[in-house]
Parts: structure tokens; C-alpha cells; sequence
């Protein structure tokens, strides 16, 4: 039961409407939700963030239409962020309606009632006691039961109004609030200047500064990789692969040192550091004169692992051999001459290796002089020999600054809080108004079926039981209405 409130005439609908209704409305709700689903998707398809020669390799002549569109780095686009700000702008306005009602609904509660409002859909029980003694026993029986109970008096007649689980009303309101911080986050996360990330090969035993993405801006923070591991299976599936990292600030110092695993990122503040691959960075060679003399050969390669051609060459030095390499094969099985590729993992290295002896006299025919291994030195004609000297296997670390993650990790739980209140918080009301009566008091239970029409369960059976345990009641009466 609630006041009466005034109606006003109806009106014409174009000249009432109101843009705030418009805004916090489902439909537009919804209507945002899938533009940003939408968008959300193809951002998954497209390459998001890589400078633009790797977007024309990937995606061809699709590329010139996807950078001019923006749709390469969709989720900092106007686009993308108008859609987030609209979307928390709809929750912030339906976020407040909610708890406008709730409290105008709150306000608006009638407490009072007589006897005669409860006739006729109330379980009845007489109690022997006066009205104040009557109304101790039934605040007392209200709290055992963990209700919390309201009192108003009309006239002789005196009501309660009991209800416990009032969580439930506020739990689609805090669902709500935790959606506006997830979006709210995601928001900040994605806005320019505010964020950015990007993506660091790194060798052992070198330092590598962390930029701001693509702009190459300094962050004040620099990587230090002490050591990488790969561990495979005999078949080569990778089972592990780590890093050993050091975080330094722009003096050098010490901020963190841990060892960083796929989902064991390394985190400072809202910067994230993840383990996101590795690979080839090149190779080293020896090789050793007959007179004795050694020079080391390294071989670089680009980022698909493949050799870089100006430094695929070792040139002779006088009248000796010249020496070429293709790609190397990281992890390999030899059967004689033979050579299996296994994996990519780089546990087991084979490089075939060409000779020219009459490099010096122009000619430019390379015939193959062998696989070269770790165990397996090649000779070449003109006396020399040749050993594999080690591997520059890079460790790839992506790093992302999201000021908008802590939002986003208090959105979730707020949401799943409202969730858990909606769904597993069940709201029981009652009503009770004791009428004096000859002799004792009369006491009327009624129960408040809660939305949308859920019984109120069994309170008003319980509480007339603790009222009057000798008496049987009713069942089958009716509920009052709210």
C-alpha cells in the first residue's frame, strides 16, 4: 500500500519527450551494445596496432581502405570511445532513476493501517496480553524470524511493516554501477595519451627502454633480461618457456626482478608485462684458419626467423673459401646427411652451410658443404674448419599501461555483487496491525507477495506460530498487497 500520488492528463508525446529518457532508455541500450559488439568483433579479425608495412603484409590490399579508415587501431578510434561514452552515460542515468524509485518508492511506503484494511486476507490470532505487552511479544517474534520491522500507530490500532533480504531491490542498481565501471574503465583504457603498450624483443643480457607504443616516447622504465628458458618434449611441443626480468626506473634502480611465465605477468602500478613468445635473432659461427687464426661469424636473421642476406655471406680473407648459410633449422633430427625439422623450439640447431673456393676469382658457384650442428664441426677445402657457436634467441615481452584496469577489476566484483543480490537474496515482507479486543488483542498476519508476484513464503505460518503455537492457521489466506 502506498500513497496515492496525482495523475496529470496525458500530453502530447512529441512535445514531452524528454532527451534524459532517451539517453538512460533499454532501447538505446541496446542499440549501443550492438554497434559496440559489432565493432568489438572486428576488431578481433583485423590486425589492431602494428606499424603499417606489417598491416599491408597481412592483410594486402585490404590494408589501404582498413589504415584509412582507422580500423587498425579500432579501439582508440572516436568511434569506438564515443560508443563507451554513451553507454556509460546510459548507465549513469538509469543508475539513478533506479535509486530515485527506490527511494520515492521507499518514501511513499504506508506504514499505518487499521484492522479494517487487513480484514478478510489476514491470518487472525488473539493474544491474551493488553496492546503494549502484545506489541513487545510481536516485535520480539519479528526479530527472531530476522525481520526488520517498521512501527505505525492509527488510532487504537497498531502496525508493522517487517521485511528482511532488502538487499535484493539495490542488486540490478549495483549490477548496473559495476557495468558503468567496466566501461568507464575500458574508456580510460583506451583513450589516447592515457594509455598505450607495445612489444619488446629482447636478448640476453641486454636492456631495452619501454616506450610509449609506436610514438616512441620514454616511459622512465627499461627491461633488463638476465636469462630466457625454453624447456620442450622429445616431440618438440613447447612445455615452458620463461624470463628472467629486471624493471629499472630512468636511474637505473632496482624496481622488481621476478621471473615472468605465460599468465605469470610481471606487474607495476598499471603497467602489465606478459611473456608473449620468442624466437630466432640470429646465429653464430666460428671459424678457425689452418694457421690458427678464428673469426666469429654472426649471422643475423629478421622477424620471421628467416637469414638476413647482407650478413648470409662470410666473405674469404686472401685466396680462401667464402661461406653461405640459409636458414637455420632450431631444432632438427640428423639421419647421416639427412636432416628432420622437428620444432621451432631452439633446443637442437642444424644450418646448412655452402663453400665457393674460387670466391677470389669471381665465380659465384656455392655448393654444399654440409649441415653444421652444436656436435658437428665442418671441414672446408681450403683447411679451415667450422663450428656452430651459439644461437641469439630473443624473448618477446608485450607490455600494456592501462590506467582504466583497477576500474575494471571493481567493476566486476560490484557486478557480481548485484548479480548475487538479485538472484540469491530472497525479499519476505510482512504486515501485523493489533487491534485491542475484549479480552487481550487481536493480532492480524498478512504476508506481501514480492516481485514480480513471488509468494512471501511461509513467514506469516511462522509467525503466527510463535504467536499462538496451539493454533492451527490458515494456510490458504490471501496475501496483502504492498
Amino acid at each position: 500500500l502506498v500513497n496515492p500520488t496525482s495523475s496529470s492528463p496525458p500530453s502530447d508525446s512529441r512535445a514531452s519527450w524528454d532527451p534524459w529518457q532517451v539517453l538512460g532508455g533499454a532501447r538505446f541500450a541496446v542499440v549501443l551494445l550492438v554497434v559496440w559488439a559489432l565493432l568489438a568483433s572486428l576488431g578481433t579479425v583485423l590486425p589492431q596496432g602494428r606499424p603499417p608495412e606489417e598491416t599491408h603484409r597481412l592483410l594486402g590490399p585490404w590494408a589501404h581502405p582498413v589504415i584509412f579508415l582507422g580500423l587498425d587501431d579500432l579501439y582508440t578510434s572516436p568511434g569506438f570511445l564515443g560508443v563507451l561514452a554513451f553507454l556509460c552515460l546510459n548507465l549513469a542515468i538509469s543508475s539513478v532513476r533506479r535509486i530515485r524509485r527506490v527511494r520515492r518508492e521507499d518514501r511513499n511506503l504506508k506504514i499505518a493501517l487499521s484492522a479494517r484494511d487487513l480484514a478478510g486476507i489476514s491470518r487472525t490470532v488473539s493474544l491474551p496480553e493488553d496492546l503494549p505487552q502484545a506489541c513487545e511479544r510481536v516485535e520480539a517474534a519479528l526479530r527472531s524470524l530476522g525481520l526488520r520491522a517498521r512501527r505505525a500507530q492509527t488510532g487504537t490500532d497498531v502496525s508493522y511493516y517487517a521485511e528482511r533480504g532488502r538487499w535484493r531491490i539495490w542488486g540490478s542498481t549495483w549490477a548496473h554501477l559495476g557495468l558503468l565501471l567496466v566501461f568507464l574503465g575500458a574508456l580510460v583504457g583506451h583513450w589516447h595519451g592515457w594509455s598505450y603498450g607495445g612489444y619488446l624483443k629482447i636478448l640476453e643480457g641486454t636492456t631495452q627502454a619501454v616506450t610509449r607504443g609506436v610514438s616512441g616516447m620514454p616511459t622512465g622504465l627499461s627491461l633488463k633480461l638476465h636469462r630466457f628458458v625454453v624447456v620442450g618434449d622429445e616431440t618438440g611441443r613447447p612445455l615452458d618457456f620463461s624470463s628472467d626480468l629486471e624493471l629499472l626506473d630512468s636511474e637505473g634502480t632496482t624496481l622488481q626482478r621476478r621471473t615472468i611465465r605465460v599468465n605469470e605477468p610481471l606487474e607495476q602500478g598499471a603497467t602489465t608485462f606478459y611473456q608473449a613468445g620468442y624466437g630466432l635473432a640470429g646465429f653464430r659461427i666460428q671459424r678457425t684458419a689452418p694457421q690458427g687464426d678464428v673469426h666469429l661469424w654472426r649471422v643475423e636473421t629478421d622477424a620471421q626467423g628467416h637469414v638476413d642476406p647482407w650478413s648470409a655471406v662470410l666473405l674469404p680473407r686472401g685466396s680462401g673459401s667464402a661461406f653461405g648459410v640459409q636458414d637455420l633449422i632450431p631444432q632438427a633430427r640428423l639421419e647421416g646427411d639427412q636432416v628432420h625439422p622437428v620444432s621451432n623450439l631452439p633446443l637442437a640447431p642444424a644450418v646448412p652451410v655452402f663453400e665457393n673456393p674460387r670466391f677470389h676469382e669471381g665465380s659465384q658457384d656455392f655448393q654444399p658443404l654440409g649441415w653444421l650442428t652444436p656436435g658437428r664441426d665442418l671441414q672446408a677445402s681450403d683447411g679451415s674448419t667450422l663450428s656452430f657457436a651459439g644461437m641469439s634467441v630473443y624473448s618477446g615481452i608485450q607490455y600494456r599501461h592501462d590506467p582504466g584496469y583497477p576500474l575494471v577489476v571493481a567493476g566486476f566484483v560490484v557486478a557480481t555483487l548485484g548479480l548475487g543480490m538479485a538472484f540469491y537474496i530472497a525479499h519476505r515482507r510482512i504486515r501485523v496491525v493489533l487491534t485491542p479486543s475484549d479480552p487481550g488483542t487481536l493480532c492480524l498476519v498478512s504476508g506481501i507477495p514480492g516481485p514480480p508476484g513471488r509468494d512471501p513464503g511461509d513467514l506469516p505460518s511462522k509467525l503466527t506460530w510463535r504467536l499462538a503455537p496451539a493454533q492451527t492457521p490458515d494456510r490458504e489466506a490471501p496475501h496483502a498487497p504492498a
